[in-house]
């Protein structure tokens, strides 16, 4: 079992207690949170959004809580998370950035301090992670986020020399970059790179790399494309994180269902569910045997 941070806990705490608050009474304590009853979990169409909604399904059920399943909800990827903002699910997987992006359109994402030396992911995690609680709509509030994150990173080939977003090191070749990716490479990595090569999609964007027209190429975290790729490191936080965390309607999950989410957040790593994306992508495995896998494999306290 993968441990979670006590500073992360505290943070997940906090979440609860801010979110949705109207006035400082509020803060004393988590609402009514004793929903007796069905707690309904619903997931967008991606393979990731159902394999996550069913983890923290199967969480519930192992608690003793009803549960129904809506998966595949559209259009759009954020079809689950509007669904949790009108009461139709109780639950959904959400990113900690699309979230940020949906409630603060524009507003720069928080990062953790220039200053901070540690190179664990969770000190961007915990800044982003309470701001993030802040800003939620009434009703609203988060489980732990999870160490898998869903988002697009550069990646270089495993025998490369490494490189690294501190110091810019090991970036200046061409980046392949797939249609509907971010292409302001500077503004979202904060270092220059080489000419950037557009490319039809990510199979295209790892082809390139492969063939030697491009050094580098701009990846999901979750891509089968990127599984033979090692990722440009990023132990400073300069790429806001898209972490996997359960939304959740405060009113309808009690603090012990909100917990059993929770204990998720320190076993369900990247790695994990890219493994899960691909076997359901490919057909090997539905979302369903995917995720029963996944949870006979961890122990969650």
């Amino acid at each position: 079992m993968r441990t979670r941070t006590p500073r992360l806990a505290a943070a997940a705490l906090a979440a609860l207690v801010l979110a949705g608050c109207s006035d400082p009474g509020d803060q004393a304590d988590l609402g009514a949170r004793t929903a007796p009853g069905t707690v309904t979990v619903g997931s967008a169409g991606s393979a990731a959004s159902k394999i996550e909604a069913l983890i923290y399904a199967g969480a519930l059920r192992m608690a003793g809580t009803p549960v129904e399943t809506r998966l595949g909800l559209g259009p759009g990827e954020d079809a689950a998370v509007a669904a949790v903002e009108r009461g139709d699910l109780t639950v959904a997987p959400a990113l900690t950035g699309a979230l940020w992006d949906r409630y603060r359109p524009g507003a720069p994402q928080p990062t953790k301090a220039k200053e901070e030396e540690s190179e664990n992911p969770r000190a961007q995690w915990d800044a982003q992670f309470v701001a993030l609680s802040a800003v939620l709509p009434e009703g609203l509030g988060l489980g732990d986020p999870t160490l898998a994150l869903d988002q697009p990173m550069l990646f270089a080939p495993k025998e490369a020399p490494s490189a690294t977003l501190r110091g810019c090191e090991g970036l200046s070749g061409a980046v392949a970059v797939p249609a509907g990716s971010p292409s302001d490479l500077r503004a979202r990595y904060g270092c220059p790179t080489g000419p950037v090569v557009p490319v039809a999609d990510e199979a295209a964007a790892a082809r390139a790399v492969r063939e030697g027209r491009a050094a580098l190429a701009q990846l999901g975290t979750l891509s089968s494309a990127a599984k033979d790729f090692a990722q440009v490191a990023d132990p400073d936080g300069v790429v806001p994180s898209r972490a996997v965390v359960p939304l959740v309607r405060r009113d309808g999950l009690t603090v012990a269902q909100t917990k059993r989410l929770s204990a998720i957040a320190g076993e369900l790593t990247t790695a994990d569910l890219a493994e899960m994306v691909a076997q359901v992508e490919s057909g090997e495995r539905t979302p369903e045997q995917a995720a029963s896998d996944w949870a006979a494999e961890h122990t969650l306290n």
